[in-house]
């Protein structure tokens, strides 16, 4: 397989978030990506797979880098 037809995001609440429960979206052709179900002040860890499709059969590569965001509705005042 060759180059990704789209990428899937994966969302947890707790740190080491894997590929194996449900993505929060798939088919994202971009990689701009904004997650509009994350609540404020609530710590998210993200992984994005890429996924390519040829002669009908899918393939997922290895998880991303963790990633560990904390959405606010303000931003934090600066130093």
């Amino acid at each position: 397989m060759s180059a990704a037809d789209s990428y899937r995001v994966y969302r947890s609440t707790s740190s080491c978030v894997g590929v194996s429960g449900s993505p929060l979206d798939t088919g994202i052709s971009s990689a701009d990506f904004t997650d509009e179900t994350a609540g404020n002040g609530q710590t998210y860890y993200c992984v994005v797979t890429a996924v390519a499709e040829e002669d009908g059969e899918t393939a997922q590569s290895d998880p991303s880098s963790e990633v560990e965001k904390t959405p606010s509705s303000d931003p934090p005042d600066r130093p």
